[in-house]
């Protein structure tokens, strides 16, 4: 018989073309999704689907019962609508991806599960410039914070159970319908990208095939205990723009806006707003520590994975061009 793994947040983006990539190895894959979510694209060979919340223990005990493997991706990052309290913000952060994350990972281990996975997020580690895996973390914003709270949530879990497991921290990924990327696409399409100081910072960027490759690999060959950037690359904002726009055939120009400037509008409003109890998720200027991220660096060594074999398998350039859906 085929082995049973779970995938948690599998109606996400990284999460579905995960559970395809299980799917199509003959894998059978269980994914815990929420009543209510929408799990059509899910309809794959070998694909169950169970319904529950990560925060209620009777749907944790019942999503690991008899898989090999946990995958768990399910997460907040970054909630929509208007103004929201802040402190019931902080709480679902750190329900969901922390509180949840150790309530899985305890109940993996008494269900005698083998390996889990944990899709953490570079974010966790906050910016810097060429970042190992080892690096002391200092995430900015409440989704790095409760990242990093589920990596320590899934540590405790570890150490008192002796559960196998390894943390993954994705870079920005890229790939035909990645959340975040459109507006950035449909900007240089229209040839003006406004961006924050010069776009000189850099980012750590990683195609979705890279990703799962990455991930695959090292789910088989890293260590227990392991945490690994993916990561096949940092360029400048800048550099990235020009070359999305030389896919697009478009030389975009690029506003500037004055980091300074920026700061003098975000912090003051964003005091306003703690005063008040309040955030607003959907404008980064009324957030201090998003403009932050923002406005710096991220750059992170993938030395662990590349130790393990790994190499990205699709360049730069043939990547964008198939998030862009165009021809290279």
């Amino acid at each position: 018989m085929a082995e049973t793994v779970l995938v948690t947040g599998a109606t996400g983006f990284i999460g579905l073309a995960l559970t395809k990539r299980l799917s199509a190895a003959g894998l059978r894959v269980r994914c815990l999704a929420r009543p209510g979510s929408d799990v059509s694209r899910l309809a794959l060979p070998g694909v169950e689907i169970i319904r529950g919340d990560l925060l209620d223990s009777a749907s944790l005990e019942a999503a690991v019962r008899g898989v090999s493997r946990v995958w768990h991706l399910a997460a907040l990052v970054r909630p929509e609508g208007g103004l929201v309290s802040r402190k019931k913000l902080k709480e679902a952060f750190s329900a969901v991806n922390a509180r949840a994350t150790g309530g899985l990972a305890l109940a993996a281990a008494r269900a005698g599960v083998k390996r889990f996975i944990y899709f953490s997020s570079i974010s966790a580690l906050g910016p810097g410039e060429d970042l190992t895996d080892g690096a002391a973390p200092r995430p900015l914003t409440y989704y790095g914070k409760s990242k990093q709270a589920g990596e320590t949530a899934l540590k405790e879990a570890a150490r008192g159970t002796g559960l196998e497991h390894i943390i993954l921290r994705p870079a920005m990924i890229y790939g035909a319908g990645a959340p975040g990327w459109a507006p950035l696409f449909r900007s240089v399409r229209r040839g003006a990208v406004v961006v924050p100081g010069k776009g000189e910072n850099r980012i750590s960027v990683c195609f979705l095939e890279n990703l799962l490759d990455a991930a695959l690999l090292a789910a088989e060959r890293a260590e227990s205990g392991a945490a690994l950037n993916i990561s096949e690359g940092s360029l400048s904002v800048r550099e990235l723009l020009f070359l999305i726009g030389s896919l697009l055939g478009k030389e975009p120009v690029l506003l500037g806006l004055p980091a300074s400037l920026l700061e003098a509008v975000s912090v003051p409003l964003d005091c306003l707003l703690r005063l008040a109890g309040l955030y607003l998720p959907g404008f980064m200027g009324a957030d201090s520590a998003r403009l932050r991220e923002a406005c710096a660096s991220w750059s992170h060594d993938a030395a662990g994975l590349k130790a393990l074999g790994w190499r990205p398998a699709v360049p730069m350039k043939k990547g964008l061009a198939a998030a862009l859906e165009v021809k290279p």
